[in-house]
């Protein structure tokens, strides 16, 4: 599983050296556009080409890894879980091992290396824009996603016992087809759906915004001065790599609710 783990980190260094490179790209693409100059239009559109294959040639890779990973630990997982004696009490433990062990390591890895990603961009796409912009920038950015952030935390919170209740009455139901059972599962998914609307129009909205900072902040600069539009261009794909990547834990929440939720199930019969 290491070697597996290595392989998605260095495929994930080189998505990320891809996606900095295109960042410049845009610039001289743009530059070719505005001059009218087809040659070099042309030009960059195969290597756009060229990019863009590799990128979707490193993705498919790193997404095979990520599967192959979390079979390993699923193996492992159930290994484990069918050499403990489980507590009667608890409802539906088959259900656990059989469900929760093949949803948790796919969860975890999803998540930690979406984080390892967003932060190493992060990191990347910042210093490049320093580089070539001003600090305030990279401020407003900074600013935009911590409260994005906060705002979808909030209103995402309710869902991590919702999600849990969800298990705990689907297998209340699965143990005992009862009206009683049924009624009070259906009760818990219409909760789950009513908080879910609401983190879906709170993430769309963030997410809505967030495609325009970029273009908002650069903006008085952009028209009171002779700035390229290629120029122009690469600071709005810097800047919204860096804000996206900064988001990506407003994203991810519905996953993370879902990985607590999962892990409470798991840790109840001590199979992690």
């Amino acid at each position: 599983m290491k070697k597996l783990i290595a392989g998605l980190l260095v495929l994930s260094g080189i998505e990320i050296s891809l996606a900095l490179y295109l960042t410049f790209w845009r610039e001289h693409f743009w530059a070719a556009v505005s001059a009218h100059e087809y040659v070099a239009f042309t030009q960059q559109i195969m290597v756009f080409t060229g990019v863009a294959l590799a990128i979707g040639v490193v993705a498919g890779l790193s997404g095979y890894l990520l599967t192959l990973t979390s079979i390993q630990w699923r193996k492992k997982l159930n290994t484990k879980a069918h050499s403990l004696e489980h507590d009667e009490n608890v409802l539906n433990t088959s259900q656990r091992i059989q469900e929760d062990c093949c949803a948790y390591p796919t969860l975890v890895l999803t998540l930690t290396f979406g984080w390892v990603k967003a932060l190493v961009y992060i990191v990347v796409f910042s210093v490049s824009l320093l580089i070539s912009f001003s600090f305030t920038y990279l401020l407003i950015l900074i600013g935009y996603a911590i409260v994005a952030t906060l705002i979808t935390s909030y209103v995402a919170k309710p869902l991590i016992k919702l999600n849990y209740d969800t298990q705990q009455a689907e297998a209340s139901y699965r143990s005992n087809l009862s009206i009683d059972n049924f009624d009070s599962c259906i009760r818990v998914l219409l909760g789950i759906a009513r908080k879910q609307k609401h983190l879906t129009y709170t993430q769309s909205f963030l997410s809505q915004v967030g495609v325009v900072i970029p273009l908002l902040i650069i903006a008085p600069l952009y028209f009171t001065t002779n700035m390229p539009i290629g120029l122009l261009m690469r600071f709005n794909s810097t800047a919204a790599t860096v804000l996206e990547n900064m988001n990506y834990g407003m994203t991810s929440f519905e996953m993370l609710n879902r990985l607590l939720a999962c892990r409470k199930r798991l840790k109840e019969i001590y199979v992690i």
